[in-house]
């Protein structure tokens, strides 16, 4: 009775809709998607809509899969094997007989229509298999297997001849097999599986025709196939590499980059890399940074130690060495501004007690309350209502448990809780923000020696780098704002890793300019020549060093070499003068607060020093120096002459260097510079010798023996205008410094 009903219901909707809606598949009427699946697939087959029933049976698949006992249903689903097979049948038989009309084995010649014929019945037949329903047995055409089957036995007939087609194949003309050949190949598997064949037909290649081969199947050889190419391509370019200029091997190695077959090793070439620096510039400190040399072309590469030079192994196998004379390598600061940034920072830590402890406590105690209520609560006994007993009792029994395990969970918690807690003390403190240009710059004397060829280049080049960074100084660790400080800036030791970084230059560049210069070649018989010009070389630079153009003999007083000139970051300007090897004596209030101080040394160079000590009443100060210098010699004799000649070295006014001469006035007890109202006095020496703003914490000389650090001058005593009354602090002084700050010097007497 329903399918009775089904049906009217789909002829009086055929009726209602025939006025207002379009016919499809080819004037069929409206078909309702209504009722069970099969009565559509029958109405759709009906109108001759192949297609849209064979859609139907795919989304209903479950519904047929579970209908298959019903006569109906597999009538109705015969019926559309039967459309399918009428349908789809003459395009099978003609998919067919392109693929029998494709002949094999034919010439290479007949290789394009044999392709052509197997593409577009491949083509038809790919749109077959997408037709859904084919998925299903029980729907394909008779020949749809027949058809399949023809098509995978041509193309494995034709696969199958690959390997001898190839081998017959004119690989150096610049044809692509691959794309010639009838059936589809995967090409790096290919040329893997059959590299016997292209490996003997490179063999007879031409250089022009290895270019041609390369071009064509280069992108599809395995990995290890183009590192063979590769060198066998370089070979073919270069075929005496061993003895071959060097100009041609760099070219036959840009070729093989160009061509997309770059090789990991140069063949039958070995370099070695050789630093020539002066020791005695490096020991000096004289070269901040050194220059490396980066490897951008594939030579087999060494590097020799400077200990054994030219009697080290690498350097003796070598085909090519490349020598690396550092004239000069500096690194400058130049600070543009300074800033000082009021932070915080711990200075302290006091102890308070632990609100957390005095919380679980608490708690503690009311669990603790609350159990020993429990276990004393009465209950109802059991005579006088046992229902209500046993309730009591259990209701009892849980709050005990329940508190029981809150007490023990607390107890831990208590024990695990520290009673006391340390709470930091913040304090101010002033950071110090330099803001500079970081100059580095260095000139380098290098050689190539081709050793096959006899023949040495020198040249020389100059690197330059600037860099700007902003440096934290003083930045306390317990900051709080220290990471947002860093986000910012910089420490001072990441400048100093930035200053000694090595400036790298590539070796291509080096021997670009070799092989371009021919002119510029020598020859050499022994590698005495070479050894006589980086000698010659290293002479300059170490002149270049010590030798600075000035307008006195810079040799003539020793003492100069101990002095430095110290600026602090506020650019106030001093003098210091080395006490030890590495450690630099002033004045405190050249320093003042900073911790780090930039010094120039007589010979120009410029380094940074550490503030490791300060005393503010003495007026003294201590620098541990980065570059280490002659200490001076301090006199220790109890008793100094009257009147005898005394010389101040510093920087007056700024003038770098100066030595200013007097008479030795007195030797007398004052008030610290620095605390001119205190009862203490420390002992001075008094002298006409100038000393202005810029000589303080320069020495005092008594002939070559240091008996004071140059302190202040007195312009006015009361109301007068005082002359030549100049103090230096005395020695006695700066040894109790010293001492307290385990600094041992060296002393004599005159």
């Amino acid at each position: 009775m329903g399918r009775r009903v089904s049906v009217l219901m789909v002829v009086v909707c055929c009726f209602l809709c025939l006025a207002s809606c379009k016919t499809t598949g080819g004037g069929a009427g409206f078909v309702s998607e209504s009722g069970d699946p099969d009565e559509l697939v029958a109405a759709l087959l009906d109108q001759g809509d192949i297609v849209a029933a064979s859609d139907v049976v795919v989304a209903k698949e479950a519904y047929f899969a579970g209908a298959v006992g019903d006569p109906e249903v597999k009538a109705v689903l015969d019926r559309l094997t039967g459309a399918l097979d009428y349908k789809y049948s003459p395009v099978l038989a003609e998919i067919m007989g392109k693929v029998e009309g494709a002949r094999w084995p034919v010439s290479r010649q007949d290789w394009a229509a044999t392709r052509n014929a197997l593409s577009d019945a491949g083509q038809r037949l790919s749109e077959l298999r997408r037709i859904a329903i084919f998925k299903y047995p029980r729907y394909q055409p008779e020949l749809y297997g027949q058809a399949c089957e023809a098509m995978k036995a041509k193309e494995d007939l034709i696969r199958a001849d690959a390997a001898a087609s190839f081998a017959a194949f004119p690989l150096a003309d610049g044809q692509d097999f691959f794309a010639l050949y009838p059936v589809v190949l995967d090409p790096a598997s290919f040329l893997q599986e059959n590299k016997a064949v292209w490996s003997k037909a490179l063999s007879g290649m031409s250089a022009s025709q290895t270019d041609a081969f390369i071009a064509t199947y280069g992108e599809n050889l395995p990995a290890s196939a183009r590192q063979q190419l590769a060198e066998e391509y370089f070979r073919s370019l270069c075929p005496n590499g061993k003895n071959a200029d060097l100009k041609d091997i760099l070219s036959a190695y840009e070729k093989c980059r160009a061509a997309g077959m770059p090789l990991e090793k140069i063949p039958g070439i070995k370099v070695a890399f050789l630093q020539v620096t002066s020791p005695d510039l490096i020991k000096d400190k004289a070269i901040d940074f050194p220059i490396n040399v980066t490897v951008d072309v594939p030579f087999e590469a060494s590097k020799a130690s400077m200990r054994k030079m030219f009697s080290h192994k690498a350097v003796k196998e070598a085909d090519i060495l490349v020598l690396m004379n550092v004239a000069v390598s500096k690194a400058k600061r130049s600070v543009e501004q300074n800033e000082a940034i009021e932070s915080m920072f711990v200075a302290s830590y006091r102890k308070e007690e632990n609100p957390e402890y005095e919380i679980i406590k608490t708690e503690l105690e009311a669990a603790t309350t609350q159990y020993h209520a429990a276990q004393s609560r009465t209950t109802t006994p059991w005579l006088v209502d046992l229902a209500a007993h046993l309730i009591e009792e259990s209701d009892k029994e849980d709050v005990i448990e329940d508190t029981t395990k809150r007490m023990n969970d607390l107890k831990v918690k208590l024990r695990e809780t520290p009673k006391y807690i340390s709470v930091p003390d913040y304090q101010p403190y002033p950071v110090s923000k330099a803001h500079m240009d970081i100059y580095k710059f260095a000139t380098v004397n290098y050689y190539i020696i081709d050793k096959r060829k006899k023949v040495f280049f020198r040249d020389t080049f100059d690197v330059r780098e600037k860099t700007f960074f902003t440096v934290c100084y003083d930045l306390q660790k317990s900051d709080p704002n220290r990471e947002k400080f860093l986000q910012t800036s910089v420490l001072e030791k990441d400048v100093v890793r930035y200053e000694m970084e090595p400036i790298a230059v590539n070796l291509s560049d080096l021997l670009e300019q070799y092989v371009s210069r021919p002119s510029a070649w020598k020859r050499y018989a022994s590698m005495e020549t070479i050894h006589r010009a980086v000698a010659k070389d290293t002479s300059v630079a170490q002149s270049k060093h010590h030798d600075e153009k000035f307008e006195y003999d810079r040799y003539a007083d020793k003492r100069f070499d101990s002095i430095v000139v110290v600026r602090n970051l506020g650019m106030g300007l001093g003098s210091g003068f080395y006490v030890t090897e590495d450690m630099v004596l002033t004045n405190y209030h050249v320093v003042k607060e900073n911790s780090y101080v930039k010094m120039k040394l007589f010979d120009q160079r410029e380094t940074m020093g550490r503030v490791i000590a300060r005393d503010a009443v003495k007026d003294l100060a201590l620098i541990q120096a980065d570059v280490r210098q002659k200490p001076v010699v301090f006199y220790s004799g109890r008793t100094i002459p009257l009147g005898v000649t005394v010389e101040s070295i510093g920087h007056p006014n700024g003038l770098e260097f100066t030595i200013t001469r007097g008479a030795l006035s007195s030797i007398r007890k004052a008030p610290p510079i620095n605390y001119q109202g205190s009862s203490e006095k420390l002992l001075y020496i008094q002298s006409d010798a100038s000393i202005n703003g810029g000589n303080s914490g320069g020495p005092m000389y008594y002939g070559n023996y240091v008996v004071g650090v140059n302190d202040f001058s007195r312009v006015r005593v009361g109301t007068q205008v005082a002359e030549g009354l100049h103090f230096a602090i005395h020695y006695s002084e700066v040894f109790k410094f010293l001492d307290q700050n385990g600094i041992t010097v060296r002393k004599g007497i005159k």
